[in-house]
């Protein structure tokens, strides 16, 4: 059995769409994503419509699409939030009517047995499974390390592999019972490359990290002809290298 992992595609069509490619020439049906396949990139709608053409693939939410969702259906909005509401009005009023509906489907935590491990995929550790946006149910982020991903998943049951996002980097930890996986962001982590992982499961799990080269000369430069609030913010934090080229 072998699965792609893929988190945080922040609006990178051209960096997902290489992933893609990627995935299907190493022959690889299954296809999870940890969440926020929107925000700080433009290109949410192109992002939105690949993801629901492939034919095994399950996705949770994370917060930038929260976001959105919380002022398309005028819900309150966090007050930690408040310095980027604009970016996700902006967002939120370009999203495709017919699209929305994937993303208001979306669950936090999908848990999922295979070959007898078991996974939890989720965005993040929530604070409350069920608690509201506006009241921020995800945790603050943790520095990646085996002891504060253990603090992190605490209380969480005991999982054979647990799979997020939301925090950029890699994560590659693991103790005698847990994997602790996060592939890296997908489309604002490494210029020119979309990091993404497989896992092959057997008697045990196996993860090989992959980074695929995309054109990020092109994404920037169709990134610099919107409008899109916090413009030169998003350049300087999330595509600093690539904005060079």
């Amino acid at each position: 059995m072998q699965f792609a992992l893929l988190t945080d595609i922040h609006g990178n069509a051209v960096a997902l769409q290489a992933v893609l490619q990627d995935i299907k020439e190493r022959g690889v049906d299954e296809v999870y994503c940890t969440g926020d396949l929107i925000g700080i990139g433009h290109q949410s709608n192109e992002v939105l419509q690949l993801l629901s053409a492939l034919p095994h693939c399950e996705i949770v939410c994370g917060n930038h699409d929260e976001a959105a969702l919380a002022i398309i259906e005028g819900q309150p909005y966090p007050k930690s939030h408040a310095g980027i509401r604009a970016h996700h009005e902006w967002l939120a009023a370009r999203l495709d009517p017919a699209l929305i509906p994937l993303l208001q489907q979306l669950p936090r935590e999908i848990e999922k047995t295979i070959h007898t491990k078991r996974f939890l995929f989720t965005h993040y550790a929530l604070k409350g499974k069920n608690m509201p946006f506006h009241e921020d149910p995800f945790a603050s982020i943790h520095q990646p390390s085996l002891e504060n991903m253990e603090k992190l998943f605490q209380a969480y049951p005991i999982y054979d592999c647990i799979c997020f996002g939301h925090h950029h980097p890699t994560h590659v930890f693991e103790n005698d019972k847990t994997m602790y996986i996060n592939p890296g962001a997908l489309g604002c982590n490494s210029p020119n490359k979309a990091k993404y992982a497989i896992c092959t499961v057997d008697t045990a799990i196996h993860w090989t990290f992959i980074e695929v080269a995309y054109d990020g000369a092109a994404f920037i430069e169709q990134f610099k002809q919107t409008d899109i609030p916090d413009k030169d913010f998003i350049l300087t934090s999330f595509h600093a290298e690539a904005n060079k080229n």
